[in-house]
């Protein structure tokens, strides 16, 4: 087990070590619960962990994280019936562009997470922009630059279980920044790992680098993430998604349309699913439909919504 101290290199060298040898390694900037629940992992791996965590993350900024995080979220509050928190929990960027934003933002309740201090459903809720009473919430990023690599993995670790707690479905958008506790423990505690890359080969070659400095190292496979190729041009002078997944190696779940709407989303302060783009809809509905699917919520092709509850309270 290493230290929390990281050291990419070291890890990248220990963990190829410990593989030669049918060792598992435990990272570094891991929660205790998260040891004792790779250990059990380790010794019964038929122990499947579930999880009602979805993460949105890059390997460069601008590629549309955000955007799709905040649509998938709108498409599961229109179409199920569940209770959802989306955290936009960017160290870098408060990711709040698309909405005209009334809740707190992460800087503003490190303290509260600092000392655990939340105490009800009610305060924890009204740290949140409210999109529709009892279906969807959104917490905004970090503004203060002075805070970006302050944060720890114990107040994130504490916000991301009060959200698992009270919401159905929990949608994390971490952003691109890897040196950082709110990506490394958004990832660690998601079921499903959603990679959004474009058709820039800086955006290929970043997360190759990624993935062998610090994704390896933290004991994840190629296999544990899904790709979203977002603002999809056919093109022959752009990489096909066929080209894209031989150069990354992580299974595709959807290819979204380039539109046009991404500027005026700003602008207009509206997500961009709100926009009438039937292409780009589809996609975004074939990732809510992955995660409904797996926490066992209908999908309901139509508007009605079923009022049965599922995880939160």
């Amino acid at each position: 087990m290493l230290s929390n101290t990281y050291e990419p290199k070291l890890e990248k060298n220990v963990k190829a070590i410990c593989d030669s040898r049918d060792i598992v390694l435990i990272p570094s900037r891991l929660m205790w619960e998260q040891i004792i629940e790779l250990i059990e992992l380790s010794i019964n791996p038929s122990k499947e962990k579930n999880s009602n965590v979805f993460t949105f993350f890059s390997s460069i900024g601008n590629v549309g994280t955000t955007s799709t995080c905040l649509s998938v979220g709108q498409i599961l509050q229109k179409h199920t019936n569940a209770k959802i928190g989306v955290l936009l929990l960017n160290a870098w960027d408060d990711g709040t562009d698309q909405i005209d934003y009334k809740g707190s933002y992460l800087d503003d309740i490190k303290s509260k997470l600092s000392g655990q201090l939340i105490q009800s459903e009610s305060e924890f809720l009204s740290c949140f922009h409210m999109m529709e009473k009892d279906s969807l919430y959104i917490l905004g990023g970090n503004r203060n630059t002075r805070m970006e690599r302050l944060f720890t993995k114990e107040e994130i670790h504490y916000l991301i279980q009060k959200s698992k707690e009270i919401f159905d479905i929990v949608l994390i958008d971490c952003g691109c920044h890897f040196d950082n506790a709110v990506m490394v423990q958004s990832l660690m505690e998601s079921d499903l790992r959603f990679l959004v890359v474009n058709q820039q080969s800086k955006a290929i070659k970043k997360f190759n680098y990624i993935y062998n400095d610090v994704l390896y190292p933290l004991g994840y496979k190629h296999s544990d993430f899904l790709m979203v190729i977002n603002q999809y041009q056919d093109e022959v002078y752009l990489p096909s998604s066929k080209e894209i997944n031989k150069e990354i190696n992580v299974p595709m779940i959807t290819a979204i349309e380039r539109n046009q709407y991404g500027i005026l989303s700003e602008q207009e302060q509206k997500i961009l699913i709100s926009y009438n783009d039937e292409l780009y809809r589809e996609s975004i509905i074939i990732i809510a439909k992955s995660i409904s699917a797996k926490v066992n919520i209908d999908f309901i092709q139509g508007e009605e919504k079923k009022k049965k509850r599922f995880f939160g309270r």
